[in-house]
Formats: structure tokens, sequence, C-alpha cells
């Protein structure tokens, strides 16, 4: 994993081209749009859930500054099943780094064998830029068009956000996955969420009972997730470090306009 990129703990899907997402509301069933704002990063997560046919379609947009780096994306995935454990698609156009080209990049599902493990063809052009990690099975190409065998139950790391909502309140139970690196093709594997019980936070100046996650795994820092009584996601801390709120669409282009000041040229 980067050590320039911490937000993803593990994956960074990276998008500039916003048009893409607007389109999919256009095209399809808009079911949810969650916006998330944060002081930390004075910037926002917008999430977006939409369907066509039998799929759920995923958009995570993320304009934010973490640490020295100014991140701005758009993540797309098409999942073929409402637990989005079985994603069939994603794409992703945009700079993972301030130092590097921009990414175009396209993951298609083609077959899915025994034990859930599939075959994925990817088409794309990005510099490597992966410090080497004996623990992760990397598979990095620069203007590649390979043929990938990826185990069952991978995903994206921001479908975390739409999955743990639905997860049992229960200390019972641990969700078990693996998170797939897509701007770096790499499998990071033995991914856990848990449950750790009821919490009261603020959120946005109004003391809330919630249920409180957790996400973890090897080589990675803790993220905190804590869910409403009715599911909804109200807050997130990413690595442990950057805290994003349930807010609203004025208050997160609000927080993009400071992002954006803090990166113009300053005047001599």
């Amino acid at each position: 994993m980067m050590k320039k990129l911490p937000l993803l703990v593990g994956l960074c899907l990276v998008l500039s081209v916003h048009a893409q997402s607007d389109d999919i509301a256009v095209q399809n069933e808009v079911k949810n749009v969650t916006w998330f704002t944060s002081n930390d990063t004075k910037g926002f997560i917008k999430i977006q859930e939409s369907s066509v046919d039998n799929s759920t379609i995923l958009s995570t947009q993320v304009e934010a500054k973490f640490d020295d780096e100014n991140l701005n994306f758009t993540l797309v995935s098409t999942n073929d099943d409402k637990k989005l454990l079985f994603p069939t698609l994603f794409k992703f156009t945009g700079t993972i780094d301030s130092e590097i080209k921009p990414v175009t990049f396209t993951g298609t599902r083609i077959k899915t064998v025994k034990n859930g493990v599939s075959y994925w063809n990817f088409k794309g052009d990005f510099v490597d830029q992966l410090e080497t990690d004996p623990d992760i099975q990397k598979f990095t190409f620069a203007k590649y068009n390979a043929t990938l065998k990826i185990p069952e139950r991978t995903v994206p790391s921001f479908n975390l956000w739409a999955i743990i909502p639905n997860l049992e309140f229960s200390r019972k139970g641990t969700f078990i996955f693996n998170s797939l690196d897509e701007t770096k093709l790499y499998v990071n594997m033995n991914q856990t969420v848990n449950y750790l019980g009821t919490d009261e936070i603020d959120v946005n100046g109004v003391n809330t009972k919630t249920h409180k996650f957790v996400h973890q795994g090897k080589k990675i820092k803790k993220s905190y997730f804590w869910v409403s009584e009715t599911r909804e996601l109200l807050q997130v801390k990413l690595d442990d470090k950057y805290t994003f709120t349930k807010s609203t669409k004025q208050k997160a282009l609000q927080s993009r306009e400071l992002t954006t000041a803090s990166v113009s040229p300053k005047e001599e």
C-alpha cells in the first residue's frame, strides 16, 4: 500500500471524470445518495446507490485532502447481488498520485469457477508505484491487457460503506472478505469487520446512539463505522485518522471550494 494514499485501507480507485457518475444517475434508478463531509480533510465523500435490472451500482465520489495529497476521484462498481459481494465490473479514470499521469482502467468479470474464484479481464494504462510487499499477491502492468484470477469475496473497500450498515448488530459474527486494490491490482487477503457494540457520538451537534463496527486486517490501520438504529451510515473514521460525518450536498460543495482554494497558486 502506498504511504502517500492512506485513504482506502488497501484500496484506491481513482476517477476524476464526474460526468460518468452523473450519466449513471440518469440511466439507472437511484435508490440512495449520501454525502459525508470531513473537517480533517476539508473535503467530502458522496456515496450513490442505483440499480438496473438485477444489478446494483455503487458510485463513490471523493474530493478531499489527505495530509499533503489532494484526491479527486469517482469509483464505480457494478454488482450482481444486493449484498455487494459479487462485483462484475470496475471502472475508473484519473490520477492515483499528483506525481504520476492520469489512470484509465476497466475490469470485467469473465467467469466464476469452483469455490467462488473468478477470472477477470483488465484493460488500462498506468504507472506502477506500489511498494513491494511479499504478503500481497501483486498484478501490475504498464499499458496492460491481462486476465487475472481473483479469490471469492473480493470487493472494493469503498463497497464497505454500503455493506456494513446491513451487517448484524451482534458480536457473534465476523464479516470476512478480501480487498482488491484496482489501481495496483493486488488482493489484500483476510480483511475482517466486527461489531463492537453501541456507542453515542456527536452527529452534527446531536448526541446520537449508534452501532459501532471496526474494519481491520494485516498491515493496515483500523477504520471505524457508526451506523444508526435505522441502518444509516452516520460516521466513518478512515485509517483511525480521517473522520467523515453524514452531511448535506450544500456543505459538501462548500468543502470542495475550500479544498480547491487550498491548492490555488499563492499570490506574489
